[in-house]
């Protein structure tokens, strides 16, 4: 198979697929006004729940994880991990088992899973939507727990390492040991049990500017501390909602300047996402309110419970917010996390053919997204 396309950075050039993996990528030239953009796919490290589908419950059937994947490839999404929730550790087991049995039977775009909890700081200016009733200290004896059940599934975990230093530092670790990347999030980690962190393994913050009092020490906060520690990289999530478009401006530009960039974006989407509006959703066993601005919420408490937004929305509300080039939102929105999954993704010869089709006249709109080298999504 050839395509003829133009990259986000203006170069034209032929595709060639065989298989599943780029064969040959050979630069062009030509008029590029007809001819459609093409991007590696987008790659999202939190996702709760998608269309309708909560994968913080049990799968009920085979046809729910088919419709929630494709709704992904809908929007441009290769790959994805799913975000798992605090939960008691029963819960954590059931879960693991379905979701692994699912993945191992047919994964489609999924490629893993991102173990958001138990280890946060229950402190109500830092849970968000978690319980706090379930959180517990960093224990090396879950991780081989979760281990056993899903293997190298388990390729992402959040915690806050302030609520146990040494006991987290034990986890994070036993974790790169493991081959799993470690996040700080949900935390109030700063200056020394920070940079403790960092030097054990940790190599991102979580969703940042989110899950923080709203009044904090103008100097003394998460976010400074975050934004001052070389080499972190951060995910936002680009809805205007979990960060007003004035902050999310200044952090992504900040975070993007660096070189390598740290900046990462990812949806935190929950079942709401693409789903039909005004629909009863659920982030595990929690109840959440979908207002008429997009949010979800917690009922009676404002807090935000996930997002409803797309990765495909996503990536331009972030081109737009941020003021930086396309090309700097779809590198932080797929080959970037890639690149800190391990996981070789991108418009490169021998690279599995995972890459999107973008209209050169309807902006944003989404031609088409391949997987493997095959048709996963075209549009109507």
């Amino acid at each position: 198979m050839k395509i003829t396309a133009r990259t986000l950075s203006g170069e034209i050039c032929e595709v060639q697929i065989e298989g599943q993996n780029f064969n040959k990528i050979i630069p062009l030239k030509g008029d590029i006004l007809d001819m459609p953009w093409i991007a590696p796919g987008l790659i999202d490290i939190q996702i709760n729940g998608f269309a309708g589908i909560d994968f913080n419950r049990p799968l009920k059937s085979e046809e729910a994880w088919h419709h929630a994947t494709q709704q992904l490839y809908a929007q441009g999404c290769t790959g994805f991990l799913i975000a798992l929730i605090t939960n008691r550790e029963e819960g954590y087991r059931e879960l693991l088992t379905g979701l692994t049995k699912q993945i191992q039977r047919d994964a489609r775009n999924c490629l893993g899973l991102h173990m958001e909890g138990p280890w946060l700081n229950p402190d109500p200016g830092y849970r968000g939507a978690h319980r706090a009733e379930w959180m517990q200290k960093p224990d090396v004896r879950l991780l081989d727990d979760w281990k056993g059940i899903a293997g190298s599934l388990i390729k992402l975990i959040t915690m806050a390492p302030e609520v146990d230093l040494d006991a987290s530092l034990r986890v994070i670790h036993a974790a790169v040991d493991k081959d799993i990347r470690v996040f700080l999030g949900h935390s109030a980690a700063m200056g020394q049990a920070l940079r403790s962190a960092v030097e054990a393994g940790a190599v991102g913050w979580t969703h940042l500017g989110n899950a923080v009092p709203a009044t904090v020490p103008k100097f003394e906060n998460v976010i400074l501390h975050t934004l001052a520690q070389s080499g972190l990289y951060a995910s936002l999530i680009p809805d205007g909602l979990h960060l007003p478009p004035h902050a999310f401006n200044v952090l992504a530009r900040l975070l993007n300047q660096t070189n390598p960039s740290r900046l990462l974006l990812t949806t935190d989407a929950m079942a709401g996402a693409a789903a039909e509006p005004g629909g009863a959703y659920t982030l595990g066993e929690i109840e959440v309110e979908m207002g008429a601005d997009g949010s979800a919420r917690l009922p009676g408490s404002g807090r935000l419970a996930g997002s409803t937004l797309t990765p495909f929305q996503g990536v331009f509300l972030a081109e737009r917010m941020a003021g930086f080039y396309l090309e700097d939102a779809w590198k932080a929105f797929s080959t970037r996390p890639a690149s800190l999954l391990n996981f070789k993704h991108g418009l490169i010869e021998g690279n599995s053919a995972d890459f999107c089709l973008l209209s050169p006249e309807k902006t944003p709109y989404l031609l088409a997204t391949y997987h493997r080298g095959k048709c996963v999504y075209e549009a109507p």
